[in-house]
């Protein structure tokens, strides 16, 4: 398998995770008894990972496959959406929204 597939994979990989972990999981609220230690936790590791994420991507781009060019345009608006999720759901958890 080549490095770039690798690299699209891990990103997939990454993002199914953070989405994991976001704030309405409820395994997180029964581990962390507070609504603020959930926040900084689900924020912190999600940060981190799509981050992570986009740093594949990017490393995917630069040595393109043909199997997964389609793919890779379009995940780039899904880690997106992946972010404008965690914060809509932090938000109604505080019950800013």
């Amino acid at each position: 398998m080549k490095h770039s597939r690798r690299y699209f994979i891990i990103s997939v990989v990454l993002v199914i995770l953070s989405m994991l972990l976001s704030v309405k999981n409820p395994l997180l609220s029964q581990i962390f008894g507070s609504v603020t230690s959930i926040i900084l936790f689900s924020g912190l590791v999600n940060a981190i990972i799509l981050i992570i994420s986009v740093i594949m991507l990017d490393r995917y781009m630069k040595q393109p496959d043909e199997e997964f060019q389609l793919a890779a345009k379009i995940w780039q608006f899904v880690i997106l959406a992946v972010i404008i999720y965690h914060l809509i759901s932090g938000m109604l958890l505080f019950g800013i929204i």
